[in-house]
């Protein structure tokens, strides 16, 4: 879900629910709490909050900001669907009747007098390939094994891996440039703020045609191939793995 939070907007009262969330920054800047912690993360920084954790945001600025929101497993997506058309005046679509997750309130919003800590952001590290840079932002560790999530950059003209398909299901969400992308035998372009989803088993591949570079993030799940672009990355900067990168990653068979 890619979200609009106005300036000084409250957020939700502190809560817990039984899906992880994953909360990506795309402009603007908001503060988080997640159980004691405060913190505020800036324009392409992001904060994890596994299933069961208290966790609440808002926006303190006084500019407007906006950050997408990745729920594993899914179905309260449907709630933003009900608030979005009920805004709009228009009758929700079908599939936003549907339950969702149950969500349990266990306190007000982030107070507005709060001072969360800045965190820094986390670099792109280089891979061997010249122009690609990736980062794992949300790993198996994170999430129980649920979902991981993937920053990459890459060069203009990048060709991109071979046709291929896997067991886990993959989502492209833009930053930056365009993606164009092969899903099944469907082919399509993607630029900023744009997405597209490849479902596991379903053949696929991504490249970037444009003459300019493009970012996105990839999104995993169930979570496991975040530790080859983490090999990746460990390679091109000549230094060892660490120890979680090491696990089993999905097998991938090219097509």
């Amino acid at each position: 879900m890619d979200n609009d939070i106005s300036p000084g907007g409250a957020g939700p009262p502190l809560h817990h629910h039984d899906f992880d969330e994953t909360f990506y920054v795309l402009e603007g800047e908001l503060a988080f709490q997640l159980g004691d912690r405060l913190v505020t993360k800036g324009r392409g920084e992001h904060v994890f909050a596994p299933r069961g954790a208290t966790h609440t945001f808002t926006n303190l600025s006084g500019r407007g900001a906006r950050t997408l929101i990745v729920c594993t497993p899914a179905g309260f997506e449907r709630y933003f669907d009900r608030m979005a058309a009920r805004e709009a005046g228009v009758e929700p679509p079908p599939e936003a009747l549907e339950p969702w997750p149950e969500v349990t309130k266990v306190g007000g919003p982030l107070d507005p007098a709060a001072e969360p800590v800045r965190d820094g952001p986390a670099p792109l590290h280089p891979t061997p390939d010249e122009g690609y840079r990736t980062e794992v932002l949300v790993r198996s560790e994170d999430s129980g094994g649920h979902v991981s999530v993937i920053r990459n950059s890459v060069p203009a003209a990048w060709p991109g891996p071979p046709l291929h398909r896997h067991d886990f299901d993959e989502t492209w969400y833009v930053l930056e440039g365009e993606l164009t992308l092969r899903v099944g035998e469907e082919s399509l372009v993607a630029g900023p703020g744009e997405l597209a989803f490849a479902p596991r088993g379903v053949p696929h591949t991504v490249a970037n045609g444009s003459d300019s570079p493009a970012r996105y993030l990839l999104i995993c799940t169930p979570a496991g191939f975040e530790r080859f672009f983490a090999c990746l990355a460990c390679e091109g900067a000549g230094v060892e793995p660490p120890a979680w990168a090491l696990g089993p990653i999905p097998e991938v068979e090219f097509l």
